[in-house]
């Protein structure tokens, strides 16, 4: 407030009076020569000692108050401060501090009036120490910008955004101690620790902070600075090296008493970060049920295709799509590529030149449910293979593999302190694992060396491997992908799997919610050549019907179909029609229908009528006729060379073996291609 534009609010008979009372004759002036000499004998410190002198204790206190909380007030807390809330009292006050308290109509109009004390004044009027260095005389001479700012850091969503109006939000939010605890909250630990620093003296240099808490808080000090106007300094210069440094006073009374209230620092409970949430999610993801299904299904596919084996193992991009069609979580390719790096660690697949096979014990060893959860979850624990971040192994170094593998330690390590059942928000969650951990916090400061952030990773590693494997369950799940501060929907709790596997106990939870193998289970071959397959079938007859029927659709029930070409591999992996027919008679809840039982026979009796021998570069036939019937399509001729014998033809130079084979087949034969 200025001193001129107040003293142009006051009546010409006022000044008069005022000029009188600084030795001024007003006789023959004018309004404007009255106000030009107040404003220059008005400020006068012996003047206004002279002032405060006369005025009554409560009239001295009101003024001297008034001039701590930087000398202006909005008029309506002025009368709850001064007035015990009734108007006319405060006006009658203000008529008896003429010339020193100003009621000012012109800065934000007639709705929002404000009761001040004018700047050329208010230097001269006597603090006391106790008063010295409260949040509006701090706020008073910081930008506009830079105050809208801090209310939207503290979480203030204000309609008025005039300075003032800002200015008195933050002070009554950072004073009230409910929205100050919310606000510490959301300071790293290192900010929460500078605070703890200057309760007890309220003061402190570089420095000091730099011998009690490192170099690194010291730059957290300075970021402070610059974006939190809670500090000053006498000599208001803030960042001189050696300044002393002071935390707003009537604040640092706020923080005390937060501290007081959780045993002497700012710093809550572990406990207490932990928020949880009453409230059911509404759609809520997990895959408790669902690991072995998809482990199994897995294995069956590769039994049934036998996919090309990479240079550093793993499978291509396209197999891997291929049997994600088939699993519960479809939308994530890292779930299957998670699940194949599981299996080959644990050489459930195994490999055989350039292609994976499945291990012979797979079968018996998935079916042991409780071994193969823990078995996954010591792999997530312990890898060096497995990249949260990225599902493609090679942009995996070494480096980042061990920080990653440090990581899912830490994660594991918090897990443990949380409640089964219990939903809890991730943000507190992250809160919580970065006070809890020095190398989760280190990390979420300096991630650049892993590509990715602290918060990024985590929800990664939450909604990823530890919901695959069923350690939790996600509730709300796209509001995982919101940032932190707006994430608050995004829930998670430790199923009673979960817990066993985090505590290394329990082994019984590791088999609830699973379909528990049952030996007498059957599935039914149908007459259209389908077999349903039960979800508690054995493992190992699974994989084998994997090998005789070709997978279509994988729910309650497998589906799987029979067909000449499936029929064909299972003769080439070595099975016998006999062995395929007593296999599906034996463990078939419907008998083997009249149809299929032809169709195993038929193929029985047709494979292997056609040998592809690449090793010495020819073909064989079982009879004459069959080689003369070759001979006489042109997509198989072109292939063959010479006849050396009527049941025998050589291979041309150019024909490749494998094209050869698939032609065969294409036309309705059942060739067998000799790998020796």
């Amino acid at each position: 407030m200025k001193l001129r534009t107040a003293l142009t609010q006051y009546p010409f008979d006022t000044l008069c009076q005022l000029a009188r009372d600084v030795g001024i004759d007003p006789s023959g002036s004018n309004k404007t020569f009255l106000a030009d000499e107040l404003c220059r004998l008005l400020p006068d410190s012996e003047h206004i000692a002279k002032r405060l002198a006369a005025l009554s204790p409560e009239q001295r206190a009101m003024v001297q108050t008034l001039a701590a909380e930087g000398g202006e007030l909005l008029e309506a807390e002025a009368v709850e401060k001064f007035a015990n809330g009734f108007l006319p009292r405060l006006h009658a006050q203000l008529s008896d501090l003429t010339g020193l308290v100003f009621r000012d109509v012109h800065t934000l109009g007639d709705s929002d009036v404000l009761i001040g004390i004018p700047e050329s004044l208010l230097k001269s009027i006597p603090i006391p120490d106790a008063n010295q260095g409260r949040l509006l005389v701090i706020l008073k001479p910081v930008s506009v910008g830079l105050l809208r700012a801090f209310a939207d850091q503290i979480g203030l969503r204000l309609s008025d955004t005039r300075k003032p109006i800002v200015s008195n939000a933050i002070r009554d939010a950072l004073l009230d101690i409910k929205t100050l605890h919310a606000y510490l909250n959301t300071l790293s630990e290192d900010r929460r620790a500078i605070l703890d620093l200057f309760l007890p003296d309220n003061a402190l240099t570089r420095r000091e902070i730099a011998d009690k808490l490192g170099d690194s808080a010291v730059r957290e000090l300075e970021d402070m600075l610059w974006k939190m106007p809670i500090f000053y300094a006498p000599n208001r210069d803030l960042h001189a090296p050696n300044a002393a440094i002071y935390l707003a006073s009537d604040l640092c009374a706020a923080l005390s008493q937060i501290a007081q209230s959780q045993g002497g620092q700012l710093e809550s409970s572990l406990d207490a970060l932990l928020e949880t949430s009453d409230t059911t999610p509404a759609a809520i993801r997990e895959n408790t049920a669902f690991l072995i299904r998809d482990l199994t299904t897995l294995l069956g596919i590769i039994t049934q295709r036998l996919p090309r084996r990479l240079k550093h193992g793993g499978m291509s991009k396209t197999d891997l799509r291929d049997a994600n069609k088939y699993c519960h979580i479809q939308n994530d390719p890292g779930y299957i590529e998670f699940l194949t790096l599981f299996a080959e660690t644990m050489k459930l697949v195994i490999p055989q030149g350039t292609v994976w096979h499945t291990a012979v014990d797979a079968g018996t060893r998935v079916g042991q449910i409780i071994d193969i959860r823990k078995a996954c979850f010591k792999f997530w624990l312990h890898s060096e293979r497995w990249n949260e971040w990225s599902s493609d192994r090679t942009k995996a170094t070494s480096a980042r593999m061990q920080v990653l593998k440090n990581i899912r330690s830490e994660i594991v390590r918090s897990l443990r302190h949380c409640a089964t059942d219990t939903w809890m928000t991730y943000p507190s969650y992250y809160q919580f694992l970065t006070r809890l951990s020095e190398p989760f916090r280190h990390f979420a400061k300096d991630p650049a060396h892993t590509g990715t952030t602290a918060d990024e990773l985590l929800r990664r590693t939450i909604t990823g491997a530890l919901t695959y494997m069923g350690v939790v369950r996600v509730g709300n799940f796209p509001d995982f992908s919101a940032p932190l501060q707006h994430s608050k929907q995004a829930v998670f709790q430790i199923t009673p799997a979960g817990y066993a596997l985090l505590h290394d106990t329990h082994d019984d939870a590791l088999s609830e919610q699973i379909p528990l193998q049952n030996s007498d289970a059957k599935f039914v071959v149908q007459p259209n050549f389908e077999v349903l397959s039960p979800p508690d079938l054995p493992c190992a007859h699974y994989l084998k019907l994997c090998v005789i029927g070709d997978l279509k659709t994988q729910d309650v029930m497998a589906c799987f179909h029979l067909s000449r070409d499936s029929l064909r591999r299972a003769l080439a992996r070595g099975l016998s029609g006999d062995e395929i027919c007593a296999f599906l008679t034996q463990h078939s809840a419907s008998g083997l229908p009249d149809m299929v039982d032809t169709l195993i026979v038929e193929c029985d009796e047709k494979y292997g009528e056609i040998e592809i021998i690449p090793a010495i570069g020819c073909v064989k036939t079982t009879t004459c006729e069959l080689l003369d019937e070759l001979y006489a399509q042109p997509r198989i001729a072109q292939a063959l060379g010479d006849r050396i014998s009527p049941t025998t033809a050589t291979l041309n130079n150019e024909a490749d073996p494998e094209s050869l084979n698939q032609t065969l087949q294409q036309q309705g034969y059942l060739p067998h291609l000799s790998k020796k």
